[in-house]
């Protein structure tokens, strides 16, 4: 199983060969559902948060994940050793 860096190398490889220079990945569904089904849950794949309000911004060189006050802890727990940088909202 991949950790959290392999998964965002491979998502930056696949975005260079697409051309894209950043992806965003909120952590609603397209239906701003209250309980996100699975197979939508991509921010907490890449990034490893559990938290149920995030956005994860991934670039070339740089992650980040946005969430507010009532994660700074946890976020800071989970992404510790991902390389994904924590900003508090």
């Amino acid at each position: 199983m991949q950790n959290i860096a392999e998964r965002i190398a491979l998502l930056r490889s696949n975005m260079k060969k697409a051309g894209v220079q950043a992806y965003v990945i909120p952590s609603s569904d397209p239906h701003l559902s209250e309980y996100t089904p699975a197979h939508w849950q991509t921010r907490k794949y890449f990034s490893g948060f559990t938290g149920s309000a995030g956005t994860l911004v991934v670039t070339g060189n740089k992650s980040g994940l946005w969430t507010d006050g009532r994660y700074f802890i946890q976020a800071g727990h989970e992404l510790e050793g991902s390389g994904v940088k924590l900003f508090r909202m």
